[in-house]
Formats: C-alpha cells, sequence, structure tokens
C-alpha cells in the first residue's frame, strides 16, 4: 500500500516520489547552530552601535546559514519527482525542476549505486535509485548537468539517488509506472478527441 503522501496533489503539480524529509531536516541542523551562534554577536553589535565593519561580518556569519536554511526548506517544500501539466517534474537541481515531456518517460524502475555519502569502514556507502528511463528518440533530453548529489542524468536515463528520496519500494515504483500509463493514456486519448 503507498502512503496517500506519494501521489498527492501540491501547488507544483502531482508529487510521485517525495524527498527525504529526514535527512533534509537533519541537515538544517549545523546551519541552524551556526545561525544561532551568529545572532549573538550580531544583536550586541546592533544594541551597540559597534563599528559598521564588524556589524557587515555579523551579518554575513548569519547570512550564510540562513541562505543554506533557505536552501533545505525549498527542497522540503518539493518533491523529487512530480507531474504537472504533461510534463514529469525532475527535481535534480536546488532551484527549479526540469520539465520533460511525459511523452518521453518510458518507465520507472529500481537501480542500485553510489549514494554521495561519507565513507564508511573506508567504502562509500550504496543507496536503491529510482531509474527514470526515456525514449531513444528523444536525443535532445539524453543528457542534462544536474547535482550529483541528488542523481546524475545521462544516455536517456535519469537516476534518482534514494538517500535523497523516500524508501523507494516494490510497491512504490509499481505505483509510478501505473500513474505513468494513465497519464500518458488520458493524453493520447484527450489528443485524439482534439483533432477529431
Amino acid at each position: 500500500m503507498i502512503a496517500t503522501s506519494t501521489l498527492s496533489e501540491n501547488p507544483q503539480g502531482e508529487t510521485w516520489l517525495q524527498t527525504n524529509r529526514r535527512a533534509l531536516l537533519l541537515g538544517m541542523i549545523i546551519p541552524g547552530l551556526l545561525l544561532t551562534v551568529a545572532v549573538g554577536p550580531l544583536t550586541w553589535c546592533l544594541m551597540t552601535n559597534q563599528h559598521p565593519g564588524l556589524l557587515l561580518l555579523f551579518l554575513l556569519l548569519a547570512a550564510v546559514p540562513l541562505w543554506m536554511i533557505g536552501e533545505f526548506l525549498y527542497a522540503l517544500a518539493h518533491p523529487r519527482i512530480g507531474y504537472q501539466a504533461g510534463h514529469l517534474l525532475v527535481y535534480l537541481e536546488l532551484t527549479r525542476p526540469t520539465k520533460v515531456p511525459i511523452e518521453i518517460v518510458e518507465c520507472f524502475f529500481l537501480g542500485q549505486g553510489a549514494s554521495e555519502l561519507p565513507k564508511l569502514r573506508g567504502r562509500e556507502p550504496e543507496t536503491q535509485n529510482v531509474v527514470v528511463r526515456l525514449a531513444e528518440s528523444a536525443s535532445e533530453w539524453k543528457h542534462r548537468d544536474v547535482r550529483p548529489t541528488f542523481g546524475h542524468w545521462c544516455e536517456g536515463y535519469i537516476t534518482i539517488r534514494g538517500s535523497w528520496c523516500e524508501p523507494i519500494t516494490e510497491a512504490l515504483l509499481k505505483h509510478m509506472n501505473q500513474r505513468l500509463v494513465e497519464v500518458q493514456r488520458e493524453r493520447r486519448a484527450a489528443t485524439q478527441e482534439a483533432t477529431s
């Protein structure tokens, strides 16, 4: 059984694969601590009218962790894979998704590979991945530069690293593939109806 959050509606469209919320929340701990440490001296500078250079230094020290927290919050608000208006939304960048025409998406399947996490006992841990296969005929979609931490996109295959998304199960992949078929069927029917 798939959790109801897996294929939910949101302002960005329909969510097909959630992000790893736990990892993102853990990632906010260090920037949160740095921000907390920077706020004290910044407040002191503001209240005592210290030298503008010192104030600027503490503002910069507070801005970096604040920016990092903002990126994590943005990532928390978006899925790894979504669907909207005829496009598969692939979130492998921090700023915005890549919109892939749904017609060229063939299937989702389970993969395995490097997690891009720190080494444990001298070995890089592996993770299960979601792999999206695109149509071979879609040559303009063969490769994209993406953030390597989140996945890679090469030779018409998009790999979403499992360490940055919800737990990957056979049921989840089956549901994603079923939804893909439904959406593609609906779009073909709408196209045929519009032309007749």
